[in-house]
Formats: structure tokens, C-alpha cells, sequence
């Protein structure tokens, strides 16, 4: 059995949760490998991305981690 085959019959087994990080490990390969045209393209292919990032687009500022709590050095 090849290993995408393998990789194919394992993945009926698996719980819905981890399929989800399956599939957004998947489209980072095919992101490294230069198989989307744009950012957007690559953000939008990972499950619930979309609906994370306008969800953070509509967080009040005052609900937000301020930068310095985040990345020390920025």
C-alpha cells in the first residue's frame, strides 16, 4: 500500500477534530509548495479561518491583548 493510500484509509478513522487539523496541515504544505496565488487564497482554505479573522475584525480594541503582552520586543 502506498503511503497515500495510507494515508487515505486512516484518515476514515480519525475523529472530526483531528480530520480539521489535517486539513489545515494540508493546505500549509500546498501553501510552502506554491500551490496558492495569493495569501487569501491559502487563509481561506483552512476550515473556520474566515469566520476567526471576522470575528477578530469586529473584537473591540479594548478586548484585545495589547501588542507588547503578545511580542515583547515590538
Amino acid at each position: 500500500m502506498s503511503g497515500r493510500d495510507y494515508a487515505k484509509t486512516q484518515i476514515d478513522i480519525l475523529p472530526d477534530d483531528v480530520v480539521d487539523k489535517v486539513i489545515e496541515f494540508i493546505s500549509f504544505q500546498k501553501f510552502n509548495i506554491g500551490m496558492y496565488d495569493n495569501d487569501t487564497d491559502y487563509l481561506n482554505s483552512i476550515p473556520g479561518m474566515t469566520d476567526i479573522i471576522k470575528a477578530g475584525m469586529h473584537t473591540p480594541l479594548s478586548e484585545c491583548v495589547p501588542m507588547d503582552e503578545v511580542w515583547a520586543d515590538v
